[in-house]
């Protein structure tokens, strides 16, 4: 019976779906007749929304395409009791409060997530100052674009093999390379004369953060304390989206109207050396290799 009520309830969903889309789909015809009746040209940013909306097109027909069936829907809500079932069997088993102890006490860890946050704030730094250099130096919107192209091609790929990257090189070196990534797109951007000298650090930008996310996420994913998982992956989340790069796009914006972007990219150059330098130096000081622990127990 609960399939049942769950069925309908996704039945009647996807019917309230239909509706609000149908509305969309009239409110884009409404959008795009004014457009044509427009009598200037498009200009600047304004051709980047209506490309985006055009390629949007496409998109919404294929969702409309993939709507389930009645019979895919209740196998769906009974798949998914079974998985709440399983999920409250497992809360059972959490101890939370018990695990963020064992989390409080286990080095490896903590100095893990301090890694994490110094990413997340090198990362807030650069990613909000980065373009602000390129215009520095003459940058266009072409140019960035050209710029944000190729770091989404060198990412792409490295996302597949940084799997097994890891399993080779093993956590704590990837973290080290990330980290001396930044270094080198710091001082590529400080140094630069012209806006495709920025490519190398744009390169570097898809292939550390494929690199450094997949190994993170595999760390903080081994780690976890029984029922855990989703929350070290939040925590992890938390330390680098929201704390690191709050914390990088606060720190650069004071550094960059005080000092300059210049000087800012190369003040945060040698930061993340230091660090880089005490991160290795404590990966000498451990007996055991470190970020090498399978999980944290009692």
């Amino acid at each position: 019976e609960v399939g049942i009520e769950v069925a309908s309830e996704s039945i009647a969903a996807a019917e309230t779906a239909a509706v609000s889309t149908n509305k969309a789909c009239n409110a884009l015809v409404e959008m795009t007749r004014d457009l044509i009746g427009k009598t200037r040209p498009l200009k600047g940013y304004e051709w980047a929304f209506v490309t985006h909306a055009i390629l949007s097109i496409p998109v919404f027909f294929c969702i409309r395409a993939f709507r389930p069936e009645k019979s895919e829907l209740a196998m769906e809500a009974q798949s998914r009791k079974k998985q709440e079932t399983g999920e409250m069997e497992e809360k059972k088993k959490t101890d939370i409060k018990g695990g963020l102890r064992l989390l409080a006490k286990n080095s490896d860890a903590l100095i893990f997530f301090l890694v994490v946050c110094v990413i997340g704030i090198s990362s807030g730094c650069i990613e909000n100052f980065a373009y602000v250099r390129v215009r520095e130096v003459g940058g266009t919107g072409s140019n960035m674009g050209m710029l944000r192209l190729v770091s989404s091609l060198a990412g792409a790929p490295m996302f597949w093999f940084s799997g097994p990257l890891t399993e080779a090189l093993g956590t704590d070196v990837i973290l080290v390379l990330s980290l001396l990534a930044y270094v080198a797109r710091f001082f590529n951007y400080a140094w630069m004369r012209h806006p495709y000298h920025a490519l190398p650090a744009e390169a570097l930008r898809g292939l550390t953060f494929a690199a450094f996310w997949t190994s993170g996420s595999m760390y903080a994913h081994k780690i976890s304390p029984p029922g855990m998982k989703a929350t070290m992956l939040l925590i992890m989340n938390a330390m680098y989206g929201g704390l690191g790069q709050s914390l990088g796009a606060i720190i650069g914006g004071k550094m960059q109207s005080n000092f300059g972007t210049v000087k800012t990219f190369v003040y945060s150059g040698i930061f993340d050396i230091c660090f880089v330098g005490g991160l290795v130096a404590y990966f000498l000081s451990v007996k055991e290799r470190a970020f090498s622990t399978s999980s944290i127990h009692p």
